[in-house]
């Protein structure tokens, strides 16, 4: 399988910053899709303009860098716009770092003018221009341009071909069902996380776990596991937050101790600024397999297609009103959201709790052709030979055939599946469930539907 697709970025003119028609300097953004038609998300004035210039320039960093191997990875980021506030999401080259900027309407003198999701312009000159913002200044902020008109000839475009790595697509479809399980473990002051972050090395060897450790008001590195501490790869990869703190309130750390997942948000004046890293650095979330299980085991057509028309372009979804507007319990809901997280139509706040919508400019209907792990558990459906071999201590046991054996699987809604395979006892389940637990899982919806009927 090829492990890249070519794509387009078209953009009727390239992101600047530059003085507009009412003389003052205007950040401006230029959106793309397929038809160059260009919306007009947005046109206000930043209340911070140095804060907005930090984030968008720390989220380029992100989206320009593949934190494990030099490689150049020249991506750009998405913006999702609605009545409430600005996103702006993007990956590492590498797949391993998650990146958000929210600005929340109140960072702005100004009203949104559109609601959807598109890729943005970040370019190296737009770039050096945003360190160049200071507060004090008039600084409009346009997203897209109103009123583009292109000729037959070929109005001035500006397109980049790049190859979008499947692992960077995947990543997208991923890190939603993380977010749900990371608990808040530290939040400390600016100053305390400044402090923190500034002793950290600048370079990290690969395969290092680090942990980030309670001590006093503030936090300390260290190489062993504590009570309470927060376990992280990557120290480079953190650092990358150490030009926000400077303006910043507070900084949040995430983390999920079984997955070995952390989340740092930076908390703002205007906004906030929140990073995702993987369980290591080598480690991208595309590999990670947790939509696996939500790709396994759908939910019907009909109830995604009604949650879907409940989200609107919502900045956060009630699944508990979206539950009772349709007449669903707020399990079916959770898991309809969990599963459009995993087609690139919906993503998760983790300080609210609740998803939000948007809908990413790439083809995510195919996700479930780049899960190898899925392909190869419907070929064992498909091949027979799965047993089911009875309840035992509460959970189902299916019998999977393997090479030159068959693997014991065990089913449980209360615990987590299991498999006898290496491969799970390596992960232990980490990494999302083998190609075993899927095809039982498969197979038990099918049994279970057999016997309904």
């Amino acid at each position: 399988m090829s492990t890249a697709i070519p794509h387009i970025y078209r953009y009727a003119y390239a992101s600047q910053i530059a003085a507009n028609d009412r003389g003052r300097p205007q950040l401006s953004l230029a959106t793309s899709n397929s038809d160059l038609t260009q919306p007009h998300f947005f046109d206000g004035r930043a209340r911070a303009p140095r804060e907005l210039g930090q984030m968008l320039y720390t989220l380029s960093d992100v989206v320009r860098t593949h934190f494990f191997k030099q490689i150049p990875a020249l991506l750009d980021p998405v913006v999702t716009s609605n009545e409430s506030l600005l996103r702006l999401e993007g990956f590492s080259g590498c797949a391993g770092v998650y990146a958000r900027v929210d600005l929340p309407r109140e960072s702005f003198s100004g009203e949104t003018f559109g609601r959807g999701t598109t890729n943005v312009d970040f370019n190296q000159p737009m770039r050096n221009a945003l360190m160049r913002l200071r507060d004090g200044e008039d600084v409009d902020f346009a997203v897209g341009k109103d009123e583009v008109v292109l000729s037959k000839g070929g109005a001035a475009t500006v397109e980049k071909k790049v190859k979008l790595p499947l692992r960077w697509i995947k990543g997208f479809s991923e890190v939603q069902n993380y977010q749900p399980q990371l608990d808040l473990k530290f939040e400390i002051s600016a100053p305390e996380a400044l402090r923190f972050i500034r002793s950290l090395p600048k370079s990290s060897r690969p395969k290092l776990i680090s942990y980030a450790v309670s001590s006093g008001r503030g936090l300390r590195l260290s190489q062993r596991p504590a009570r309470g501490s927060v376990r992280f790869s990557g120290t480079h990869r953190v650092k990358i937050l150490e030009p926000l703190l400077p303006q910043a309130k507070s900084l949040r750390v995430w983390a999920d101790d079984e997955s070995g997942t952390s989340a740092w948000e930076v908390v703002l004046p205007s906004g906030g600024f929140f990073l995702m890293l993987s369980p290591e650095t080598h480690r991208g979330f595309s590999g990670e397999g947790q939509a696996l299980s939500a790709l396994a085991n759908p939910v019907s057509d009909e109830t995604l297609a009604a949650v879907r028309a409940q989200l609107t372009w919502g900045s956060l979804i009630d699944a508990d009103q979206v539950a009772q507007t349709l007449s669903l319990t707020p399990a079916e809901v959770s898991r309809a959201l969990a599963a459009l997280g995993t087609r690139g139509l919906a993503g998760f706040d983790i300080g609210a709790g609740q998803y939000f919508h948007r809908e990413l400019p790439f083809n995510l209907d195919q996700v479930e052709s780049m899960q190898p792990r899925l392909k190869n558990a419907r070929k064992l459906i498909e091949a027979g030979g799965i047993k089911f071999l009875g309840t035992q201590s509460g959970k189902l046991r299916y019998g999977v055939p393997g090479s030159n054996t068959t693997h014991i699987v065990r089913l449980s809604d209360e615990e987590e599946d299991d498999c006898t395979c290496p491969w799970f006892s390596r992960y232990q389940g980490q990494r999302g469930p083998c190609k075993h637990v899927l095809a039982a899982r498969i197979q038990d919806e099918i049994r279970t539907g057999e016997t309904a009927e």
